[in-house]
């Protein structure tokens, strides 16, 4: 498998269905030897997830914990074919990375031509970064148009690690999606989609299923942490903000 040093995936308790603590994630990403780790905890709309004011309170977590950076984000939900998420502007603008992705509590899976205008709405969003658990079954798309789209807007594309243990028959389409990402040139971003901390960092399937399409190395993005932030900074997102560091410069 190779050195991955950053996953770009991963939930705590505070999602509502995750079961342990942004220290546990630390300690289990550092154990694993990742340079980074994006927290993803999943849009308001989820039921039981966190409201505005936890994504407002973000600033509060130190962007390194253990030596291991934290990139603090959000899994959006996608709310309608029309591809609006439920983080307005004012929050998922101060984040320092946003995810989309259809879930069922969400959206109800439709027509072809209905799931695929969703993402397609999603990726034309200046705010998302990239689009998460395409493979899918349960949502038919057109992966052609979706890929198309995300390579004219620089959107990058989510090979999600548990949708090959968790979302049933994904095999697949990740395969597929993989495939065509390599023959569009189109970075992909592998993320555990952690809801247990001993996930975090580790994506046997993700791996394999890349190698099954001798996928590039030089367009995965977790294999250097410089080309998500580098990535991301491009994007105008200001990372690694402490308001510590504002503080000290009072006195």
């Amino acid at each position: 498998m190779r050195n991955y040093v950053l996953d770009g995936h991963t939930h705590t308790l505070a999602c509502g269905h995750a079961y342990c603590t942004l220290m546990e994630l630390v300690e289990a990403a550092s154990r694993r030897g990742l340079e980074l780790f994006c927290l993803t905890e999943h849009g308001p709309e989820i039921p039981g997830s966190p409201g505005e004011m936890f994504f407002a309170n973000y600033r509060i977590i130190p962007p390194v914990i253990n030596n291991v950076k934290v990139l603090k984000g959000i899994e959006s939900n996608i709310m309608d074919k029309d591809g609006a998420i439920d983080v307005p502007e004012r929050i998922a603008g101060r984040l320092e990375i946003v995810s989309a992705s259809l879930h069922e509590p969400c959206i109800r899976p439709g027509s072809k031509a209905d799931n695929t205008s969703a993402v397609l709405g999603a990726i034309n969003n200046p705010l998302v970064d990239f689009i998460c658990h395409l493979g899918n079954p349960t949502y038919e798309l057109d992966y052609e148009a979706i890929l198309q789209e995300a390579k004219r807007k620089d959107t990058l594309i989510e090979i999600n690690n548990g949708s090959f243990f968790i979302r049933h028959g994904s095999k697949p389409n990740c395969v597929a999606i993989a495939k065509r990402c390599k023959e569009l040139d189109i970075p992909v971003i592998l993320g555990t989609d952690t809801h247990f901390c001993t996930d975090i960092g580790y994506f046997p399937y993700a791996d394999r299923a890349l190698d099954e399409v001798g996928f590039p190395d030089e367009l995965i993005i977790n294999l250097d942490t410089r080309r998500l932030t580098d990535y991301l900074e491009a994007k105008g997102r200001k990372l690694f903000a402490d308001p510590r560091k504002e503080a000290e410069e009072l006195f």
